[in-house]
């Protein structure tokens, strides 16, 4: 799930955790349908290698939830995922959702609230105590994912044109950036991200890291990107208030490697939903364990101990 890695991952019906396998992101746009459908296959297969299980041609699992990128945002790219899925798992119950759906159900553990999914994209879901779901955000990263890495990616850029041409203070980044591309004129940045990076989303998300090395070198206009970031993905949570109800205010709570930039990101992240009578909380477990529960939910089977386990266990494999 996610649009920079994949975690394959099993547990039993108790709610141990038999595995957690790491692959790279099989986003569907980056792959195409035949490649994603072959990196599903192997990445089971090498789960069930790593549980010590058998790998026949049923795979024998009981049920299987994938938390996928894009899903619901394309009636193109949902049927090429349903056939591959139903290709992999034949009668095996299955089921797709977005990858906030699982990274919702494992911040909350399937109860009710609100959490942000901020990574390579961004995007809110949420679910309120009469069972309503909802999403907002995850409109994609040419036109929006507002406070993603993405997103953040471009702001690297855009700033160091600004210091190169002084429409900026030069700060830390204009150094770092001329050094990590070994430039020799600032426009031969245009050359390298053209060609190397634009077209590939994780590696655009990447250059937020130069963008966060600057912060913290007090690059005071990178440290502003980042506040700026958090308040963009708290504006995520008001599409989901207008659709779901939280009398009271909503437990808001939130997954994604943008949020372990720390205090710039997640200062004016709180600051803003707090404005908004919103409580904030701690996750109780990651998006990966919130695919394991929502199997487990898919099937009818008896969760509440299962799921209990399965917080304890994201402790252990974090």
């Amino acid at each position: 799930m996610g649009g920079t890695k994949t975690i394959f991952s099993l547990c039993d019906e108790t709610g141990r955790v038999l595995c957690a396998v790491h692959r790279p992101s099989i986003a569907l746009p980056r792959l195409g349908e035949d490649a994603q459908r072959e990196a599903l296959l192997e990445g089971t297969r090498a789960a069930l290698k790593e549980a010590g299980l058998p790998v026949g041609p049923s795979l024998g699992v009981s049920a299987v939830c994938f938390g996928a990128p894009c899903w619901g945002e394309s009636q193109v790219g949902d049927e090429a995922m349903r056939r591959s899925m139903g290709s992999i798992f034949g009668d095996t119950p299955w089921l797709i959702c977005n990858d906030a759906q699982v990274a919702w159900a494992g911040s909350f553990a399937l109860r009710p609230g609100i959490n942000i999914l901020a990574g390579t994209g961004a995007m809110a879901f949420g679910m309120d105590a009469s069972g309503g779901m909802a999403r907002c955000g995850g409109w994609g990263e040419h036109f929006a994912d507002e406070g993603s890495g993405y997103w953040l990616g471009k702001r690297m850029l855009s700033l160091f044109c600004k210091e190169a041409d002084g429409r900026a203070p030069k700060g830390a980044l204009h150094t770092l950036v001329r050094q990590r591309f070994a430039l020799d004129r600032d426009f031969d940045i245009l050359d390298a991200v053209l060609h190397d990076y634009l077209p590939y989303r994780d590696k655009m998300a990447s250059l937020q890291l130069l963008l966060l090395e600057a912060a913290r070198q007090g690059d005071e206009s990178a440290i502003d990107c980042y506040r700026e970031a958090g308040r963009e993905i708290a504006l995520n949570v008001e599409g989901i208030l207008q659709n779901l109800d939280f009398p009271g205010g909503a437990q808001v709570s939130y997954s994604g490697g943008i949020f372990k930039v720390g205090a710039w990101v997640l200062d004016s992240f709180c600051d803003a939903l707090e404005a908004r009578g919103c409580t904030i909380v701690q996750p109780l477990a990651p998006p990966w364990i919130g695919a394991l529960m929502t199997a487990l939910q898919f099937i009818g089977a008896d969760t509440n101990e299962a799921i209990e386990q399965l917080k304890e266990e994201s402790t252990c494999h974090s």
